[in-house]
């Protein structure tokens, strides 16, 4: 199956593992996955270090390289997104996480999340960290 990590899933990853559910930790070991980033993902990460905010800090080009190295995938943000982010229902005012939404719908991913405002969105398939 191919999944798309939600930020706080990739935050955790690099920092803090022993927040993930052994269910997310076996389908990012098991190598018939097919696991994408976003490039939405380093630029919410940018954006925290940059405001120093409650101390978090990240050097994001080596996390960028440890996820290569890790085997997933970047996916990058395209025109073709911005049809559906237009249209997509306001549940979510998060700019970082609506674009995860919309990058999951069109390219037919499933987010691995533990935010429940993503989870209310119809037609989009979701895999929660618990």
């Amino acid at each position: 199956m191919n999944y798309l990590l939600d930020t706080h899933i990739v935050i955790w990853l690099a920092k803090e593992p022993h927040k993930l559910s052994n269910k997310v930790k076996n389908i990012l070991e098991n190598t018939e996955n097919i696991i994408y980033f976003s490039t939405v993902n380093l630029w919410e990460i940018a954006l925290k270090t940059n405001l120093k905010k409650d101390g978090f800090k990240f050097d994001t080009v080596k996390l960028y390289q440890r996820l290569l190295e890790n085997g997933f995938l970047e996916l990058g943000i395209d025109h073709k997104y911005t049809k559906i982010l237009e249209n997509l229902p306001i549940i979510h005012k998060d700019p970082f996480d609506r674009m995860l939404i919309t990058q999951s719908m069109i390219d037919n991913l499933c987010l691995i999340t533990n935010d429940d405002k993503i989870i209310q969105y119809q037609g989009l398939k979701f895999l929660t960290n618990d």
